[in-house]
């Protein structure tokens, strides 16, 4: 359904209504209504990948239930199939064809109408555990509020009509600093006769895990996190009378600290590091991580501190550590235990925890399951939640609707099957066995490859629709391209769940999530947790060429620096052979390289001998390091020509390193980790002979990666001491202008400019500078698109087996810049994104480089 069922219709803007398929995702959902002045009130924080269906499913609410309530109050009508076929609309109206379940379901909740009042009382924002038995009573008639968090248990969502609610016309938040977890605690019960949207609270151990991330530095800049410490901050939203109650806030002179934000970036910036609370918790350097099982237990708003206070003292007693986030306002705090699931004396805390919680909730009349369901997981603590009549009451509702016990057996109530400590993905002793040595760190945090495997929680961010993370889902739709999928098809391999006959290198799953991933790094940087799929892939690849040997094409790719130098010594039979449609067949048949795509030319002159047969330029702000990529060298001279001119214009003296080899990022990216590591020791050492203080300057992002990343990865000498001296080009001479505006003088740019960034450059480096830079150049209005990977990643765009996944990937890129207003400029550093865009489009894109030359002023 997320995949195929993603229709939006019969929006009507004065009811307020709107009918949407299961799996539409609520950002694209609110995206649709936002021109209409409109939006769906519940807003979770998986917003960006969370669909209609599964908020239906699980009643879901968010950060702002206390004005919006949960899913189910803005559901008028569902379309479900029953599980006998047929598909019925599920609401207030409700035809003959459901009116026995109907009767069923009302002579049910009717004989149990007391018991649902004492146990439910409407004292929450948040949901009470299992069916909606106290909603119905409050919408007699309509069997969508006991479908409405049934979590596909009595039939299967395929759309719904819902209702919709204007956006606020003013938002305004501030966010109070906080010595401890109880004082930020103590002063949400202050704030609560403010009637704010919404009051997030976090903990220090949930932004720490922000420290050194490239995604969330301008949002813990905007907090000053760094320069003045805290243990807890309160995220304090309003809408409507915004100034006032702002104000108000700030009289309080609640906390340490109090920062107020009105402008939509900042407000951004702010919610986008909450809404990562869960991914970023689980990225925690260790083997312990922080785990689900009593993260939803919501109580009375002005209760929770005392609540919270007990909760603390029970996780201390067993020597644990919590971390909490979440709703202040709706009294859901999301609690994390951070425990060690592979050892049965953690899990045997955890139980107690468990235990001990579910008793705390029942002390301060709370909901066990507020906004996350029951599950299966929780199940056997319902009896004790609910009573014996209402579980027998949910059953029986359970039969009505489901008389075979086929949808989701054992979520909600209890079979005896599961419990909270079993049926763990890890569990006493578990380990995941690895058939190779691996050959990567994995150093920048979790130090092996089984730790960064085991950080993917499941939590699908790589399953949004923003343009980077992650390419080949966002093309196909399809879970296994996501990193998840990835993650998950690597998991089964390895434990021999796939197929336990075949070596688990040798498993068809993995090929297919492997070959499929571009090693674009947008995961690097986008995931919370930290996966990082490019080298988790490399890593597997390495170990299949050991098992199976290393293929023709594989060989060829990865010595893309040879093939340049045999086509340069004759560049003009090379490039003629290379043009010949049998050639490029027989290339095909044999290689595997597409037909269909045209391969670079070779030059006729090598930038690095052109280089060395100029004169030598002293330059007046010393000497740099220029990185001749294999690219710039043998077949686009003319982006290193153009750096030259921009570089020396500047006051530069340029040095091209000597005695160097390819990077080896196509020797990476096919997994050839013993080629890479070869040619990262010969280039690391050349250099810091050369000189070990100078700035090393670089065009392609992808040849930067390897120095800023992958050597260190490789742990070959002194790559660790080498790369905090690379730098890109745009970066480089965006500082250089930033801190001495007149080092360069433009004359008037070619207007407008559109930059493509490179997955690489906005995954280490970000790419904003880029378009900074070209602004400089007068009259260039220079924006930066909207796009992610350009589909063509070095060598997977021109296979044959990927090449039409490549052009799919490519689709909203080669759309956007189709769209671009004549004569606009095209600026991709990238080597491969230059060629895709060439070859799929009209447009013939320039490096950075060239567009800084072309705009200088002549002397």
């Amino acid at each position: 359904l997320a995949r195929h069922s993603r229709w939006i219709a019969d929006l009507d803007p004065e009811k307020k209504t709107v009918r949407v398929g299961a799996g539409v995702v609520l950002d694209q959902l609110n995206d649709f209504l936002r021109p209409h002045g409109l939006c769906f009130g519940p807003d979770v924080a998986t917003s960006s990948r969370a669909t209609l269906g599964g908020m239906i499913n699980n009643n879901s609410s968010g950060a702002r239930a206390p004005i919006y309530g949960t899913t189910a109050d803005h559901v008028l009508a569902v379309e479900a199939v029953l599980t006998d076929g047929r598909v019925a609309v599920i609401g207030c109206e409700r035809g003959a064809a459901l009116q026995a379940e109907a009767d069923a379901v009302e002579r049910i909740i009717a004989a149990n109408e007391q018991a649902i009042r004492s146990r439910f009382p409407r004292v929450l924002v948040k949901r009470w555990p299992g069916y909606g038995l106290e909603p119905y009573l409050r919408a007699r008639g309509d069997l969508s509020k006991v479908l409405a968090g049934s979590e596909g248990t009595l039939a299967a969502v395929t759309s719904a009509v819902l209702n919709v609610v204007p956006l606020p016309r003013d938002k305004g938040l501030c966010v109070i600093f906080f010595a401890s977890v109880d004082e930020a605690m103590r002063a949400t019960v202050d704030l609560l006769d403010l009637k704010p949207a919404a009051i997030e609270h976090c903990d220090r151990t949930l932004f720490d895990q922000t420290k050194g991330r490239l995604t969330f530095q301008a949002a813990r800049n905007l907090l000053e996190l760094d320069a003045k410490p805290c243990q807890a901050f309160l995220i304090v939203e309003f809408y409507e009378d915004v100034t006032d109650r702002l104000a108000a806030v700030v009289k309080r002179k609640l906390g340490l600290r109090t920062s107020v934000f009105t402008g939509s970036d900042d407000m951004l910036q702010v919610w986008g590091l909450r809404k990562s609370g869960l991914s970023l918790l689980t990225s925690r350097k260790g083997i312990a991580k922080p785990v689900a099982g009593i993260e939803d237990v919501a109580v009375r708003p002005e209760r929770l501190p005392d609540y919270i206070a007990g909760l603390r003292g029970l996780a201390e007693s067993l020597g644990l550590e919590t971390s909490f986030y979440g709703h202040c306002a709706s009294g859901l705090v999301h609690v994390r235990p951070v425990i060690d699931l592979h050892r049965a004396d953690s899990i045997a805390k955890f139980r107690k925890l468990a235990e001990g919680v579910s008793a705390l909730t029942r002390q301060f009349g709370g909901s066990l399951a507020g906004e996350h369901g029951v599950g299966i997981a929780r199940t056997e603590f319902m009896r004790d939640h609910i009573g014996p009549e209402l579980l027998d009451a949910m059953r029986r509702i359970k039969h009505v609707f489901d008389p075979s016990g086929v949808m989701n057996p054992g979520k909600i109530l209890p079979d005896g099957r599961f419990a909270i400590d079993t049926n763990l993905r890890l569990g006493d002793g578990h380990e995941i066995p690895l058939p190779f040595k691996p050959q990567i760190r994995f150093a920048e945090r979790d130090e092996s490859f089984i730790a960064n495997l085991e950080q993917c929680n499941g939590c699908g961010e790589c399953r949004k629709d923003t343009p980077a993370m992650c390419p080949t889902y966002l093309a196909t739709g399809e879970e296994y391209m996501s990193t998840r999928g990835r993650a998950n098809a690597i998991r089964a391999a390895l434990e021999g769940r796939v197929d336990p006959h075949i070596h688990p290198l040798a498993s068809d799953a993995l090929d297919a999530a492997l070959s499929n991933c571009l090693s674009c790094k947008a995961c690097k940087k986008e995931c919370p947790s930290n996966v990082d799929m490019s080298l988790l892939k490399a890593e597997l690849l390495h170990a299949r060429h050991g098992q199976r040997g290393v293929d023709l094409l594989e060989r060829v790719v990865s010595r893309f620096d040879l093939l340049g130098r045999l086509g340069t010594a004759a560049p003009r039979l090379m490039n003629g052979a290379l043009q010949s449609p049998l050639i490029r067949i027989l290339i095909e048949k044999t290689i595997g390289l597409a037909s269909k795509r045209p391969l670079p030319t070779f030059t006729s002159e090598r930038f690095d001998q052109w280089f060395q047969r100029r004169p030598l330029k002293h330059g007046r702000r010393g000497r740099i390091i220029l990185w001749d990529d294999c690219t710039v060298r043998y077949f686009e001279p003319q982006i290193g020509l153009a750096a030259v001119k921009v570089l020396e214009t500047a006051g530069y003296e340029i040095v091209l390193p000597k005695n160097t080899a390819c990077c080896g990022r196509p020797a990476f990216s096919v997994g050839r980790l013993d080629v890479a590591r070869r040619f990262g020791a010969k280039n690391v050492g050349s250099i810091s002979k050369q000189d070990d203080t100078l700035p090393i300057v670089f065009l392609e992002p992808s040849c930067f990666s390897m120095f800023a990343q992958d050597y260190v990865e490789l742990d070959i000498r002194n790559a660790e001491a080498l790369a905090p001296r690379c730098i890109l080009f745009e970066d480089f001479v965006y500082n250089l202008l930033d801190r001495e505006p007149d080092a360069l003088s433009f004359a008037e740019g070619e207007a407008p400019v559109a930059i493509h960034a490179h997955c690489h450059a906005k995954a280490l480096a970000g790419a904003a500078k880029s378009a900074a830079l070209a602004g400089k150049i007068p009259g260039s209005r220079a924006v930066m698109m909207d796009t992610g990977c350009c589909g063509m990643a070095g060598s997977f765009g021109a296979l044959r087996e990927k090449y039409d996944l490549s052009v799919q990937i490519a689709r909203p890129l080669i759309a956007q810049v189709e769209a671009l207003a004549a004569g606009t400029t095209v600026v991709a550093s990238g080597t491969s994104c230059r060629q895709q865009i060439a070859h799929l489009s009209k447009v013939k894109p320039v490096h950075m480089s060239e567009l800084l030359a072309r705009a200088l002023r002549s002397e």
